[in-house]
Formats: C-alpha cells, sequence, structure tokens
C-alpha cells in the first residue's frame, strides 16, 4: 500500500488597511513634471524588399530603413536677481541631430527568420542654437524655437531622404549580398 504525504497549506492573511484620512483632509498638490530634456522621434521610413538567388534557391529578404532625431535641450543657469527685480529670460540651448538606421532581415518560407543587428549612422543635418525664453517658459524639447530647430531639420532631410536610402542600398547592403555569390532583386 502506498503512503500519501499530506501537506497543509496555510494561508495567512494580512491585516486590513487602515482607514482613509477623513475628508477634511486634502491631498498634496501634484509636484510638476520637470520639463522634458530629451526625445527621439522618427520622421522618415522605407522598406525595400528584396529576393535572394543562389543555388537555384531563393530567399526573401527586408532591407527597413528609418531616419530619426534625437533633440537635446540644455537649460542655462537662471541669473540671480537682487531683491524686487525679476529674470525676464531663460537661457536655453539645444541640439538637433538627425540618424539613418538600417535593418536587414530575412524571411522563410514559415515567416521571419532572422535580422542582422541594426546599423546606426550620424548624418550631416544637425542644428545647434540658443535662445532666452520669457520667463515662466521651460527649456525643453517641446519650447517653438525647439522646435522650429526640429522643422528645419526635417525639412532638409525630406529633400534628401529618398536619396540617401537609395545611396546606402548601392554602397552598403547590395555589395555585401553580392559579394556573397547572391543574385539580387528588388522586388
Amino acid at each position: 500500500m502506498a503512503k500519501l504525504n499530506l501537506e497543509i497549506v496555510v494561508l495567512v492573511q494580512a491585516a486590513p488597511p487602515p482607514a482613509t484620512p477623513p475628508a477634511a483632509t486634502a491631498p498634496a498638490p501634484a509636484a510638476p513634471q520637470p520639463p522634458q530634456l530629451q526625445r527621439l522621434a522618427p520622421v522618415a521610413q522605407k522598406a525595400k524588399p528584396l529576393t535572394l538567388a543562389k543555388g537555384g534557391k531563393t530567399e526573401s529578404a527586408v532591407v527597413r530603413y528609418q531616419i530619426f532625431l534625437r533633440t537635446i535641450a540644455k537649460p542655462g543657469a537662471v541669473p540671480a536677481a537682487p531683491e524686487g527685480v525679476t529674470v525676464s529670460a531663460i537661457p536655453c540651448a539645444w541640439t538637433v541631430e538627425s540618424y539613418l538606421q538600417r535593418d536587414l532581415c530575412f524571411y522563410s518560407i514559415t515567416g521571419l527568420l532572422g535580422c542582422e543587428e541594426g546599423a546606426t549612422k550620424p548624418l550631416m543635418a544637425v542644428e545647434n542654437g540658443q535662445a532666452d525664453l520669457p520667463a515662466g517658459t521651460a527649456c525643453e524639447v517641446f519650447a517653438k524655437p525647439v522646435t522650429a530647430a526640429e522643422d528645419r531639420v526635417i525639412a532638409t532631410l525630406d529633400r534628401i531622404k529618398d536619396q540617401m536610402f537609395d545611396e546606402d542600398y548601392q554602397l552598403a547592403v547590395k555589395p555585401r549580398l553580392v559579394r556573397g555569390g547572391a543574385t539580387v532583386t528588388e522586388r
């Protein structure tokens, strides 16, 4: 006859939560949110589907491109003012940088097979600036002079993005696939 190993499980119940404070006690006001000093934002994307053939076998691939901005706002020190004198300007400096990111992924008949580690390279479209913002305005990535700088960089990139995608494919992706012995067909 087999012995049964019986275990006893003991459940412990926690004490009830403390009573809520009386209604007369108002909650403390929420602390103001700190300004956002950095942001990454995609501005253009493109996918280039490919068919690779080698030794009578074919495989599908896709090169995914993305251009994104990295914006950094740097608040300056607010000058100390004598009593009774108010500060009328808040110093703010910013940098808007652009980057090209490339991912090459391969597909089999059952779906995604794998992707290479993405490659990211900085682009020449960059803007640095500084301005005095009105008092009471936060130096952050959403400040008007910072978003205006982003808009200028985006306008520059919009004019040349297709050329950048095509040049990267012709100079960095296609030669590597061909060196591996594959015949590359753009779909």
